[in-house]
């Protein structure tokens, strides 16, 4: 047997970068440029780091069915949604028309599908989850 990390360690990798990129657009936003654009997609990445890191857990697969559907949505969406704000506040550009919505859409249905990828468990007769 093989100690081969899970194909899902990708969803700790991006939730790791996306809570660094958190507090360091958090501390852009407090010293260099204090721009909504800034403050949004610091909060944006902090607030989804946590669910990617999740996801990527080997026991969330008992409760939510297909976690690699809801940790793409919410991979793909912060990094359109953070990567405009980004690049207006800083560079004075949009990545391209409605990339911020787009990842804000994405990052709405990341979360709806973890919350539907879940049901099934509430309903699973299983003791152990």
């Amino acid at each position: 047997m093989t100690d081969r990390p899970s194909l899902l360690v990708w969803p700790a990798i991006a939730g790791g970068l996306a809570g660094a990129a958190g507090v360091a657009l958090s501390a852009a936003a407090a010293h260099v440029d204090g721009s909504d654009f800034v403050r949004s997609a610091a909060a944006i990445a902090l607030a989804h780091a946590p669910l990617l890191i999740l996801l990527s857990l080997p026991g969330t697969r008992r409760i939510i069915a297909l976690p690699v559907l809801p940790a793409l949505m919410t991979t793909l969406g912060t990094m359109l949604f953070c990567g405009d704000m980004v690049t207006r506040a800083f560079l004075d550009f949009s990545l391209f028309p409605y990339a911020a919505p787009t990842g804000g859409s994405l990052l709405i249905l990341g979360w709806l599908a973890t919350a539907i990828l879940a049901l099934p468990a509430l309903f699973r007769r299983d003791p152990a989850g």
